[in-house]
Parts: C-alpha cells; structure tokens; sequence
C-alpha cells in the first residue's frame, strides 16, 4: 500500500503563556477545580438523556498497546451496538505478517497486526478511507461523528493530542503516563475542566476495588495515620526490556510520517514535543522501541511505577509532595538505551507521610504494594488485602475485575453517556502522579548530568 505522508504544517500555540510550575500548589489548584460542577450544553444534555446511542471512538496510535483497545472496542460494538471503532490514526502504514518467534530454544509461528492499515480493518474500516484512516490525528479530531477517542502513542504525543481533543470537543481515554511533565499535566488538566469534557488514564489498575476498600480502610481509622507508601516493581527480559519490540523492514522513511512521530514542530507550552530530524535521523529501534529512549520514554519511572504511584494516591488522598527524590543508574542493560534499569523515587508529603518507589527492568520478582500506618498496615495483595494491626492480620477478599482494561473502558463510556467526569481514573490523579513519576526521572537525569525536559 503506497504511503500517505502529508507535510504537517506547524499547530497553533496553546492560549498560555510559558511559566514556571509550583509543584505544591497546582494540583490543588486543579484538583479543586475539578470538582466545580460545569453545566451541560444543548447537546451534551441531549446525549446525556440519549444514554442508548452509539458512541464512536478514534484511535490516536495503532501500535501494540492500541490493538488490545480495538480488540475490546471492536468487540463491544459486536456484543451490545452501543460503541463504535470509528477513525484510525498512526504515523507507520504498517504490517501484517505471520512470522516465526524464537525465544531460547523455544520456536513458535506467531501473527503480527500494527499499524495504520492493519488496524482500519481491524475496526472494519476500508484502509483506502483517506476520511477515516489518517497520517495526521487534527484530521481525525476534524470529523464530527467522532465522540471519544483513545490516545495510545509514545508518550511525548499524549499532552499535545489531549489538549487538541479536549478543544475539539472529544471526550479522551488517554494512556499513561497522562502527560511527560508536569506544565503539561497542569495544562491537560485545566484542558478537560474548561471543555466539559470526561476523561480516563490508562491505570487500568484503578478498575480493582483493592484501593478504594484500603481508602475505606485508612479514613475508618484502622491503621492509624499513613507514615510510608511502599512499592516495588520489577520486570525483566532476557532480551532487554521493551527491546522484544520487533524492528521490521517495513518501518522505512517511506512508510513512516517521520517528522510527525517525532513532533518537533508541534509544541505544549511553547516547548517542542521531540527532537527534529538532524537531531534524530530516522531510526527504527526509536520508533519502535522508544520507551528505551528518554526523548520519548521516561523509562520505568513513567512506564511501570505511574501504576503503584497512582493506586497509592488513590487509596491515602495525597496528591502533591513537597520533595521528591529519584535516583538509580543503567547498571546492566547497555544496548544502546539511555532511560535506567534500576531507579527509585522517593517522595515526601507535608502530611507526614514518604512515599518510597524502587524497582529494576534488571530483574524479575513479584510486585509488592504497602501503606504503613501508626497503628498498622495494609499490604495489598492479587485478590485483595492484608490488614495488619494491634491485634493480629485479617484478609480482606476483593472482586477484581476479569479484564481491567475492559473495566476501565466500561466505567469511561458510563461516564461519557452520563456526562459524568469522575472517572475511575481521572485527570487531576493522573497529574498527580506525572508529577511525581515525571519529577523524579529529571532529578535522576541531572543527577546523572543528562539534559532533560522542561517540567
């Protein structure tokens, strides 16, 4: 299929001025806001009485993560009619092919489907529908009959793409991490709150009651006053981390919109989404593999501990840390990559309370999960919770969900026909957490003498 690589031509500023950001202060600037009620126009209300209609979806980025959203989605408007994949969009035409995967001694023949074109017909759209499958996302959030759109591209994309949606009229399941700094977390946010619009981060975590029966738990008094969050998070692949993404011939300049994946001509907050060309040439271990790269990626600050950081957040009620701390170093995974393979963070809440984060890509153990009181503890745990205290340990079962992923879809389309912008995973957590995850990786970065990005 030829490729369709318009010249993107630049996109206008946001309405803001450039200023420095008090990370103590506005997310309880934003976080109040949010729940100032915003009345429904003539049209949200007539949605929102016309619960029953269908709603349509687009999607911003047809890579690996997009096809579990439009495999459910596409599965939903077969079972119930009520939802709709609708538009398409993604930088790289790209690819299908059955091919074989060698793991060890282990060969398998397995199906390869990403990209632009293998993803319209996937939603049962004809790749040819220059309307509905698309290069550039503005000519996806230019068609009307577009109600919601998911936003599953590298990180740098998610700030930019959600501010245009929100002005676009688009309700926006977006993934996480929310945004990549912190100005931009404040902007989106600011964003869905001025626009009316209802929004979800991709913590598909928060759709497991777990946290919210740990809140339960905390405000009843059980444990005392929180005095440290504890996580830890640990993956790893013989292959190095998110290097198993496959690198095809197929991913060539004439096949990717090159200038549009790296974003140097657009800007949140008059600051440049990525590098330009003579900054980074074409490059197919970047584009597919660019959570190894810290132009695009904040390694597993922003990709694995934003999950534990926003459960954590869920359950105690904290959102802005008065210190944050990040270290650790890329100790092992030497192939090429920049983002760390052993990092923790550490953040302090005037509340009294630390927050502590660590984890390696190095390295494979179970994830552990624990909110230390005065009087006890809580250790969450794979169908529920241990709680700790003065006079033994009980475990408290939840009923986490089947499919979480579905879960959070389910609650987001709710709350999209209800007009309702308490999601279970909504914007001003999702800032919360970038201003952790995002702090911590540019304090690891210029503890490491790197350059980094404007917070």
């Amino acid at each position: 299929m030829p490729a369709s690589n318009p010249t993107p031509t630049p996109a206008p500023k946001p309405h803001c001025e450039h200023r420095p950001v008090d990370r103590r202060n506005f997310l309880r600037q934003t976080s109040a806001a949010a729940a100032v009620a915003i009345p429904l126009s003539a049209s949200s209300y007539a949605r929102a009485l016309g619960s029953q209609e269908r709603l349509r979806i687009g999607f911003l980025g047809c890579g690996g993560r997009a096809q579990a959203h439009i495999h459910l989605i596409a599965r939903m408007a077969a079972d119930t009619g009520r939802v709709s994949p609708a538009a398409v969009c993604d930088v790289w035409d790209g690819l299908e092919e059955e091919y074989t995967h060698a793991f060890g001694t282990t060969t398998t023949r397995r199906q390869y489907s990403q990209g632009l074109f293998p993803s319209a017909r996937k939603c049962g759209l004809d790749p040819n529908d220059r309307t509905h499958v698309v290069k550039d996302y503005r000519r996806l959030l230019d068609l009307k009959e577009i109600d919601a759109v998911c936003i599953t591209t590298p990180d740098h994309w998610h700030a930019r793409m959600c501010l245009d949606a929100a002005a676009a009229g688009k309700d926006v399941l977006v993934e996480k991490p929310m945004t990549r700094t912190v100005s931009e977390a404040r902007l989106v946010t600011e964003a869905m709150q001025r626009h009316g619009r209802v929004c979800s981060v991709g913590v598909q975590a928060l759709a497991d009651p777990s946290w919210k029966v740990a809140q339960d738990l905390i405000q009843a008094g059980r444990i005392g006053a929180p005095v440290q969050l504890g996580a830890s998070v640990f993956r790893a692949d013989p292959r190095g981390m998110w290097r198993f993404y496959r690198l095809v011939e197929a991913m060539n300049p004439q096949t990717i919109a090159w200038d549009l994946f790296l974003g140097h001509r657009f800007e949140v907050d008059g600051v440049p989404l990525g590098p330009t060309p003579a900054e980074c040439p074409f490059d197919r271990t970047a584009f597919a593999q660019w959570r190894c790269d810290s132009r695009f990626s904040g390694g597993p600050f922003t990709d694995l501990y934003v999950h534990a950081v926003s459960r954590l957040l869920a359950a105690t009620g904290f959102r802005t840390p008065s210190r944050i701390i990040g270290s650790g170093g890329l100790y092992h995974e030497r192939d090429g990559r920049d983002v760390p393979d052993v990092a923790t963070i550490i953040a302090e809440f005037d509340a009294g309370c630390q927050m502590l984060i660590t984890g390696s890509t190095a390295h494979q153990s179970e994830p552990e999960e624990i909110i230390r009181g005065r009087h006890g503890m809580i250790r969450f745990q794979k169908n529920g919770l241990e709680l700790i205290g003065k006079t033994g340990s009980e475990t408290i079962p939840t009923s986490p969900p089947r499919h979480s992923t579905q879960a959070l879809w389910e609650n987001f389309l709710d709350c999209v026909r209800r007009r309702d912008r308490n999601t279970l995973s909504p914007p001003d957590l999702g800032a919360a957490a970038v201003a952790i995850v995002a702090t911590a990786f540019t304090n690891y970065q210029l503890s490491r003498g790197g350059s980094t990005p404007s917070v």
